[in-house]
């Protein structure tokens, strides 16, 4: 099983509906709101790295989030 935290700056122009459209996509286990330098957080669980990328786009095409960072985590 791979996962991914991926930080989320989103645009001055985000809704609120924002983060039910993130929680919908596919493998994303949970999104949360935050404070400080990045607005929320992703995490995304799928049985292989390609559908964690395809997710990561399209979070990247959504027009209320300004820019990503993907962290893989390393299993043990």
């Amino acid at each position: 099983m791979e996962q991914a935290l991926i930080l989320v700056v989103l645009a001055g122009s985000f809704k609120r509906e924002t983060i039910d459209k993130i929680r919908a996509l596919p493998g994303v286990t949970s999104a949360y709101f935050l404070y400080g330098p990045y607005d929320l957080y992703v995490m995304i669980q799928a049985d292989d790295r390609e559908v964690i990328r395809q997710t990561v786009m399209k979070l990247r095409e959504m027009d209320s989030i300004k820019s990503t960072l993907t962290c893989n985590i390393l299993q043990q």
